[in-house]
């Protein structure tokens, strides 16, 4: 199964209008950007450029994790993760499960990409993220700062990809508790937003896109990433959302 592919399944698509959207940055607690916290150091320790680019996804991990060892702070890792899955409901006892380094993929996923030959494609009723980040467009010099602004592009990418999804359905965020505030910039569009309260999430969800974000989630919580995908998907080999294969852990080097 290779990046933005899904399991198979037998099952058809009538009713699938749900879909969930996971963001493991959700998990990966920034005090830079949220709640300080005293166990994983100076948030200036944080203070990180972020970009979807080979360097920031892979190279950089071995010297933040320097720094941290450095100042005599265990590199963090994601925290919540227990019973995370477990407060879902499924349409299937294995949903149809899609991952990616880059939740950009998530803007062009649609029923159809799971649907049985002959069956007619349908948008999705709600698209529900679980992500540290709303998604839904930030003001850029020269760029777009309304939807319709947006919608002349013609593009989009990890930081506006829900835009795709808002003339199709409802649009529903949950930010970890971690950042109770959100994000500094209010999205392009109206969202249902919540901050996480740990409690079962109403409703049922028909397939799950899982986004590694490896350009703010560090390399050494790659086999968390890999734990949370087989909770999900017990049957299939570990992902690898590169194409080059998994991360190679930068802990030892550093």
């Amino acid at each position: 199964m290779s990046e933005g592919q899904a399991r198979g399944t037998s099952v058809g698509t009538t009713g699938r209008r749900r879909l969930l959207v996971v963001d493991f940055d959700f998990f990966f607690h920034n005090p830079l950007q949220g709640a300080e916290a005293a166990h994983r150091g100076d948030p200036l320790l944080y203070d990180w450029a972020h970009a979807e680019t080979p360097f920031l996804q892979d190279d950089v991990w071995t010297i933040r994790a320097e720094d941290f060892i450095q100042a005599g702070v265990d590199p963090p890792h994601c925290e919540g993760l227990d019973g995370f899955w477990d407060r879902f409901t499924f349409a299937h006892p294995q949903p149809p499960l899609f991952y990616a380094d880059s939740n950009t993929l998530a803007g062009a996923l649609t029923p159809l990409h799971y649907a049985l030959p002959g069956e007619a494609a349908t948008v999705w009723q709600e698209v529900h993220l679980f992500d540290a980040h709303h998604d839904s467009g930030y003001p850029h010099d020269n760029g777009p700062t309304t939807f319709e602004e947006w919608s002349d592009e013609e593009t989009y990418s990890c930081e506006d990809w829900m835009l795709v999804h808002h003339a199709q359905g409802t649009l529903t965020l949950t930010y970890p508790t971690w950042r109770p505030g959100g994000d500094s910039h209010p999205p392009m569009v109206p969202l249902t937003v919540s901050v996480d309260d740990h409690t079962a999430i109403p409703g049922t969800f028909d397939a799950v896109f899982l986004c590694r974000s490896g350009a703010w989630v560090p390399s050494w919580c790659d086999d968390q990433f890999t734990q949370s995908f087989s909770r999900l998907s017990p049957d299939e080999p570990a992902p690898s959302p590169e194409p080059a294969g998994p991360r190679p852990d930068p802990l030892p080097l550093a």
